[in-house]
């Protein structure tokens, strides 16, 4: 009886998996590969289990070594009960029986709940590695039955061995080429002139700061909205949530519009949020529009893990770009409800239409990237255009950029750019070199140069410091060259990094120590801009964090504007958060100005810190 209950529990799963993955298909394009791969763990198993049949033994329990497969509902359910080796055995078909509920569990969960695409893609990757794993465990058994206990000893040692391996090459692959922390080459050292920065005259280019998260949704839709030819678009990390899909909507809404669109995302991003999201095959499979992915993640070549594209910035025709470091999710874009950060970019419009404005500094760099070895086509095939998951999310996008434009009209109405923006004397392009690998430390080189010129303020602000000594030494020179010095931080309570503010907590001294004022800050949302103001005239705004990773692994971009107008504009924007900072003295206590009150750090926090930063402090240089 009770292994006609498991035969039983065992056929209903094999129906509720095939049924659930027929009707959430036309949802989670995942679950055509989810279904076969359960049907081939199914197959597999068969094929074990008649190999397995051949080793049969009728005194099995004279013999405990060998052990009889052929059970009632054998295929199904193996044996439930045993003693000595046979216990081993039938411990494998439990597993197989368990992964099995488990792959059930999954799928009517998501029929249920109906998670976003990351989540459901988990689930079903959960279910798939436990099924595959249960078939690995069934398949050493049965090459492993009938040998002596020494043997089985042996070939457990050779897995061991084996899985060693590939830890070790796996963490070779990534620190060989993570930890490496290159010197500037003598060739940018005397290419780079901080006169070159600054402009005689009223250049071609006009810009203005973007700073509320509402208003950067709607000027990028305004500027793909604008488009007529052709739009550049990259990013780090791009989701298929509200803000997200808005962006989505706009970029098909161009392609169907017959603009060619051409995006860049990192590979990161690509693997975790995109992979099998019908929301962007839906754009990716349109005949006007490519996306290409920048170092997909390949466990087979771990040398590229570390090295990430982590630029943020959209071109449309050679008229106007938007550039900073807001990633396209709702976390940055939009006023919708949920967790935001605060962010900044800086729009650009090229005035006169010539081809001296840093658009075509953008664009050529875009290129750049566009073209290297290590980028891949995301889904571009025309088939996968008509799968009815795609059709369906298609249709849901165009929904949503009509109910957008409805909401904020703003969003459907052309710029008027030249009346919105202030003009600038010069704008230059910083970029770390494209490569997936270690970089030449070029912007931080550049931004350091920059900062030392200074004749009598510099202000930064960052989201994380995780410096190296080399970094803490250009920080004590810039202040002690510069009058007055100001890097703006989170506290470790409003950074939204566990790790960033776990090191930020334990080498606080070093940075003190630099002379410049340090400034938490702690208004209760992380703070995520990256920005440098110099003196009256220069604005730096970007991608650039002030750590080793933006220093020496992702590429990153910085502009920088010659306008005393943008400056003030900048300046302006920064004092309002500096208003809500404790200001912290040399001895490492604080002070808080009058209303500002510090946010404090939750017991959830201390831990995440402690485990996140004891574990991996010694890789402190790759987070």
């Amino acid at each position: 009886m009770k292994n006609l209950w498991y035969k039983v529990i065992s056929i209903a799963v094999l129906i509720a998996v095939v049924v659930c993955s027929l009707v959430l298909g036309n949802y989670y394009p995942f679950q055509r590969e989810f279904l076969a791969a359960y049907l081939a763990a199914e197959a597999a198993h068969l094929c074990l289990y008649l190999i397995g049949g051949q080793y049969i033994s009728k005194n099995s329990s004279k013999d405990p070594s060998k052990f009889d497969v052929k059970m009632p509902g054998g295929f199904l359910i193996g044996r439930i009960s045993g003693k000595s080796e046979k216990d081993k055995n039938n411990q494998t078909w439990r597993y197989l029986w368990a992964a099995r509920i488990f792959s059930g569990f999954v799928e009517l969960v998501i029929l249920i709940a109906r998670p976003d695409f990351f989540q459901a893609n988990i689930l079903m990757s959960a279910g798939m590695i436990a099924v595959f794993f249960t078939i690995l465990l069934h398949f050493f058994r049965v090459i492993k039955r009938g040998k002596n206990a020494g043997k089985k000893k042996r070939n457990g040692m050779k897995i061991i061995i084996f899985t060693a391996a590939v830890v070790i090459y796996l963490l070779a692959g990534v620190l060989i080429t993570g930890f490496q922390q290159p010197g500037i080459s003598d060739e940018f050292i005397k290419s780079f002139q901080t006169e070159s920065f600054y402009g005689n005259g009223e250049f071609t280019d006009r810009a203005v700061i973007i700073e509320d998260n509402n208003e950067a949704l709607i000027e990028r839709v305004r500027l793909i909205k604008s488009a007529k030819e052709q739009i550049l678009f990259s990013t780090f990390d791009f989701r298929s949530d509200l803000s997200g899909k808005v962006v989505l909507a706009a970029l098909l809404d161009a392609a169907e519009r017959g603009v060619k669109v051409q995006i860049v995302v990192d590979g990161v991003s690509g693997r975790l949020r995109m992979g099998q999201n019908p929301y962007f095959f839906a754009l990716s499979s349109h005949k006007n529009a490519e996306i290409r992915i920048y170092s997909r993640i390949n466990l087979l070549a771990p040398w590229k893990l570390m090295g990430r594209m982590h630029d943020k910035y959209i071109i449309a025709d050679n008229r106007a770009y938007i550039l900073g470091g807001r990633n396209s999710f709702s976390y940055f874009l939009g006023e919708w409800p949920g967790h935001k950060n605060y962010d900044r970019d800086v729009l650009v419009y090229n005035a006169g239409g010539k081809k001296e404005s840093s658009i075509y500094q953008v664009e050529a760099y875009f290129y750049e990237i566009w073209n290297l070895d290590c980028m891949s086509v995301f889904h571009n095939s025309s088939r996968t255009a008509k799968r009815a998951s795609v059709e369906r999310a298609a249709n849901e996008l165009r929904q949503i950029y009509k109910e957008y434009l409805t909401e904020y009209p703003a969003a459907a109405i052309e710029a008027d750019y030249h009346a919105i923006t202030y003009p600038t004397k010069k704008i230059t392009l910083l970029a770390n070199p494209t490569t997936p690998y270690a970089k030449e430390p070029t912007v931080f080189y550049a931004l350091a140069g920059l900062m030392e010129q200074a004749k009598k303020s510099v202000t930064i602000h960052t989201p994380y410091i995780i410096s190296n000594d080399i970094m803490y030494d250009t920080f004590a020179e810039i202040a002690e060259k510069v009058p007055e010095v100001i890097m703006m931080t989170n506290s470790v309570a409003n950074n939204g990094n566990p790790f960033g503010a776990g090191d930020y907590r334990a080498n606080i001294g070093k940075i003190l120590n630099t002379g410049m004022s340090l400034y938490e800050y702690e208004g209760g949302v992380s703070y995520h801009g990256k920005s440098i103001v110099i003196d009256d005239n220069l604005s730096v705004v970007g991608s650039f964090n002030m750590d080793m990773r933006s220093v020496y692994l992702d590429t990153e971009l910085m502009l920088v504007i010659d306008s005393e107008q943008v400056n003030a504009q900048l300046r302006e924007c920064l004092s309002r958060y500096e208003k809500e900072c404790g200001i912290v003295q040399p001895d490492g206590t604080r002070i808080y100005p009058e209303g500002v009150t510090p946010q404090k750090v939750t017991r959830e926090k201390n831990i995440n810190m402690a485990l996140l930063y004891g574990l991996l402090r010694w890789a402190r240089r790759l987070l």
